[in-house]
């Protein structure tokens, strides 16, 4: 993809987040250590931060419905940054799990996405920030959607960001 791609996509991607972004008000690059504004300034008053990335080299599978990709920012010269990626839509078994049954799912779980994307360029789309800062993304490799593929293979469960069922609930027929 060349840098015009990126910049197009990057663009895209504020002018479609709906933001209410006031031009007066002052930036925190204006700003000098130690400014009254900086001290006012809350949790409420930010928004998360969805990294420009489309696409990137999986690098790492942690388990079933969470990745680490390398990717570049769309500008020159950008270093190469890790992403850590959360399957959109599922949740898979826990690879830190107290029940044995459920680390051994775990395992198979993770081993069977690794399988499908270790070491290759995936795409990602419907892009956004879950609620412990990692990327949330439909992962597509070759026309599929490594989601659906999991809950084809039964390893995972529909997840929509609310509660989690428990292990049992979920995985009992297995």
């Amino acid at each position: 993809m060349n840098i015009l791609t990126h910049y197009l996509c990057f663009c895209n991607r504020f002018k479609n987040a709906k933001q209410n972004i006031n031009l007066n008000e002052k930036s925190i690059y204006d700003l000098k250590d130690g400014s009254e504004h900086i001290a006012e300034i809350k949790y409420e008053d930010t928004i998360p931060f969805v990294p420009p990335v489309t696409t990137g080299v999986v690098i790492k599978v942690y388990d079933g419905d969470t990745i680490t990709i390398a990717s570049k920012l769309p500008y020159n010269g950008s270093p190469l940054y890790r992403f850590s990626v959360r399957l959109n839509g599922i949740d898979a078994p826990e690879i830190r799990a107290k029940i044995t049954e459920e680390k051994k799912l775990a395992i198979i779980a993770r081993d069977t996405l690794s399988n499908q994307i270790m070491g290759k360029t995936i795409s990602l789309e419907n892009i956004a920030v879950e609620k412990y800062g990692r990327i949330l993304a439909d992962v597509i490799i070759d026309g599929q959607n490594m989601s659906e593929y999991m809950l084809e293979q039964k390893l995972a469960v529909k997840y929509d960001g609310g509660t989690k069922g428990t292990f049992e609930d979920n995985f009992t027929n297995y």
